[in-house]
């Protein structure tokens, strides 16, 4: 299809009547989640396409089928008896590589910064407010193999935080209640570590908010079960964190109202039009999916998260609108402002943090490749302009009846306005949702690494032994249906970034594409020998695993 911008397409009633079809079937629904703004009904055409169920569904259900025939199960509800129980649920699927390392401080730090969710940990000057101990309190248990105020006035001391989810009451089920803890986990950035290039060490964990007569912080120096425990606290805070935050939230959610404005703005062979469609391909449908089957009553989310349906979709509404000058904003979440923003960009200071490092890898080949694309459409600024359905795109996007997007100017005034706006969306719909999506295998498949609930009241003052921490973990019929879907939404993938299924039919742009992949080439290269120097090899962003889209 030749692209046309619409001030020079010599066929406009046509693309005029196919813009009017799309505004009548692509309607905005502000109630299902207020305040964010959902597709009203999804037409047919954002349906998964006929290759996409043959590939998907034998691969993942055939798989879980045989999986599930082979777990032995003496009971669904009663507690395990230790570990080795939850080992046993891998008789056909890929045990993850971390049943070796889980349970080490090392291994558990490194996941802020190459997990599944290494968007929390931030850089912090002085203690928070709601931690309930001083800097002294904390030397006290160190004595002096740590000069923890040293470190902290060296900026050397980091946080991940999550008592914005001391809300949650917890919710139910078959057998009784489910817990959600609401921690502040501490680490230290020492320059002394794996390969001499340093490493994240955990300091100290607070299990609970509110610390009441009796309660105490938990650091390594503890028992080796009550410290376990206070990690998969944080490890349960953090999977709730993921799945409805940096997960839902901030990639499939935010991410719809661009896709719904540009069926409805952007006609068919508009060149930005054109350019974005792929990287929204099937993620409506998607969308539509998860509604029904995962944040829908009685569905995953309702059973296996801790809290209950509404304080879960509660933790969705507050990471999107905090406040009236806390909205999510495209501007301030994309990736360079982001890292900068919990203090994490400065490289001499923190050598390794392979979301970031291997994310900005990307994000610097993807705005070039924005770069190029749109400077052949609009080589001069009137061209952007005069671009009545860039301009009338930007307006809806912002419009308080239409996308109710934030940081995106409510009219294009020059390229690189709109190189950062695009930059943004492909970078979200591509490599930051694999960076959140497909790492859920890893770190979530195996449960004690990472429980989305935990099933005995959190006790902030613990004395744990082995029946006691199995009690608070899932019981099998809990951990089957967490395996379950953590395979399902992670085990495939539909296309590759950078890689189109079809022609732009424009040969300066076919060019670009072609310069895209060769820069993504090089881009896996990279990630390839920084891999061979890190502790945890980082495979989530490598480009060849990075998709187009929210397609699953």
């Amino acid at each position: 299809m030749k692209p046309y911008l619409p001030q020079n397409d010599p066929n406009p009633e046509k693309r005029k009547d196919w813009l009017n079809k799309n505004r009548e079937e692509y309607q905005f629904n502000f109630n299902y989640l207020s305040p964010l703004p959902l597709i009203d009904d999804v037409p047919n055409n954002e349906a998964f396409s006929p290759k996409y169920l043959a590939e998907r569904l034998p691969l993942t259900f055939g798989k879980l089928s045989a999986n599930t025939l082979g777990i032995r199960l003496r009971s669904f509800w009663d507690p395990f008896d230790e570990f080795q129980d939850y080992e046993d649920f891998f008789p056909v699927l890929p045990t993850p590589e971390l049943l070796k390392t889980y349970q080490n401080d090392e291994y558990f730090a490194e996941q802020r910064l190459s997990g599944v969710n290494p968007m929390v940990i931030r850089s912090i000057k002085e203690l928070p407010p709601h931690f309930a101990f001083s800097i002294r309190d904390l030397q006290a248990e160190f004595g002096t193999s740590l000069n923890l105020e040293q470190e902290l006035n060296n900026g050397n001391l980091y946080i991940a935080d999550y008592t914005s989810l001391s809300f949650v009451r917890g919710g139910s089920y078959l057998r009784g209640r489910k817990s959600l803890p609401a921690p502040i986990a501490l680490f230290c950035w020492r320059n002394s570590g794996y390969c001499d290039r340093g490493e994240l060490t955990p300091i100290a964990i607070q299990l609970v908010p509110e610390l009441g007569t009796g309660s105490r912080i938990l650091t390594p120096f503890d028992s080796h079960l009550n410290w376990l425990y206070a990690k998969i606290c944080m490890q349960i805070a953090d999977a709730n964190h993921h799945e409805m935050s940096s997960h839902l939230c901030h990639t499939h959610l935010v991410m719809e109202p661009f896709a719904v404005v540009t069926a409805r703005q952007l006609a068919e062979n508009h060149p930005l039009g054109l350019l974005l469609r792929p990287h929204f391909r099937f993620m409506l449908h998607n969308n539509e999916l998860a509604r029904k089957n995962l944040i829908n009553q009685g569905g995953y989310v309702d059973n296996l998260l801790g809290g209950t349906l509404r304080e879960s979709l509660q933790i969705v509404r507050d990471a999107y609108f905090k406040n009236a000058e806390e909205f999510w904003s495209l501007d301030e979440f994309a990736l360079p402002k982001e890292i900068a923003n919990r203090g994490l960009d400065d490289t001499d200071r923190l050598p390794h943090y392979p979301y970031r490092d291997d994310g900005m890898l990307l994000w610097n080949a993807i705005e070039k490749f924005v770069s190029n694309y749109l400077s052949i459409y609009y080589p001069n600024p009137g061209d952007i302009k005069d671009d009545r359905e860039l301009q009338a795109w930007a307006a809806e996007l912002v419009a308080a009846d239409g996308g109710r997007v934030k940081g995106v100017p409510s009219q294009f005034e020059n390229l690189q306005q709109l190189i950062d706006v695009v930059t943004g969306i492909i970078f979200t719909c591509g490599p930051q949702h694999s960076a959140v999506n497909y790492p859920q295998y890893e770190y979530m498949a195996f449960v004690p690494n990472m429980p989305l609930a935990g099933y005995q009241a959190v006790d902030s003052n613990p004395n744990m032994d082995l029946k006691s921490l199995m009690a608070f973990l899932p019981p099998p019929n809990q951990t089957a249906d967490q395996l379950q879907i953590i395979y399902g939404l992670s085990a495939y993938r539909y296309d590759r970034l950078g890689y189109y299924d079809r022609e732009f039919s424009d040969p300066h742009a076919e060019e670009v594409v072609r310069l895209f992949q060769q820069d993504l080439n090089q881009v896996e290269r990279k990630i390839e020998l920084r891999n061979k120097n890190r502790l945890v090899e980082y495979n989530f962003l490598k480009p060849s695993l990075v998709l187009n889209s929210i397609s699953i």
